[in-house]
């Protein structure tokens, strides 16, 4: 699985974002994480207006949030922690986060790449969460990981350490024996359906991919690691 026109009410930045940014997070096996130039976040225009809805799993005390539980803004990310883009778009949401204190909530599933380490470092998140750290160990990870599988996976306790999870040894159990090997399924399995939507509107898109819910419910999709203006536009647009 691999990482137009003004619609919605969205700026077109947010919709000519796909066949490069797809198309560096799939083939993306090797080499440092990249710089977000513009060049890299841009898209090719699609062949038809994309999907306004999509079938989710309704957000839950469940899930990953960071902000304001109530907000009348949803943001939906789905990401990878050895993806080079999502590493990008991490911190750019960290800043959109703390700008929008109130208005959006960030909501974080795990999504399937080509990187083969995907899984258990989101299975070891997920164990981070178990003992309340679930974004400080994002943080730490995405701090350290070079991407593309170039994080050794044996120094996952010492990070876990680092973003404040107290028993490591119940942490260290926890990647063994994988309890949140379900957690990860469900989210990475929502992806490959969000993507066959989106493929059917001509679109190939990976990690990261979000859909942002208005106050109305309304679903748009946002392509890749997308600079902070774009996702302000789109949040300033979700609230009206």
């Amino acid at each position: 699985m691999p990482e137009i026109k003004q619609a919605f009410s969205i700026p077109a930045a947010i919709v000519i974002a796909g066949a490069l940014i797809a198309g560096g997070i799939y083939f993306s096996k090797v080499g440092p994480a990249p710089v977000a130039p513009a060049a890299q976040v841009a898209q090719q225009a699609t062949p038809g207006p994309l999907p306004d809805h999509f079938d989710i799993r309704a957000i839950s005390d469940a899930d990953h949030i960071m902000g304001d539980k109530n907000a009348p803004v949803t943001l939906i990310e789905y990401s990878d922690l050895e993806c080079p883009f999502c590493k990008i778009a991490h911190n750019t949401l960290k800043q959109l986060m703390a700008n929008n204190a109130g208005k959006v909530r960030l909501v974080y599933r795990h999504g399937l790449s080509v990187h083969q380490q995907t899984t258990q470092e989101a299975i070891a998140a997920e164990c981070a969460s178990a003992q309340g750290k679930f974004w400080e160990f994002t943080d730490t990870i995405f701090s350290n990981t070079p991407s593309n599988d170039g994080l050794n996976l044996a120094d996952l306790p010492k990070y876990a350490q680092e973003a404040g999870v107290a028993d490591i040894s119940a942490f260290q159990s926890c990647i063994k024996d994988a309890p949140y090997g379900n957690v990860v399924q469900a989210d990475e399995d929502e992806l490959v359906a969000v993507e066959k939507v989106m493929s059917a509107a001509g679109q190939q898109v990976g990690t990261p991919f979000f859909i942002l819910i208005g106050k109305d419910g309304k679903q748009t999709p946002i392509i890749g690691a997308q600079p902070y203006a774009t996702f302000q536009q789109a949040i300033d647009s979700a609230l009206n």
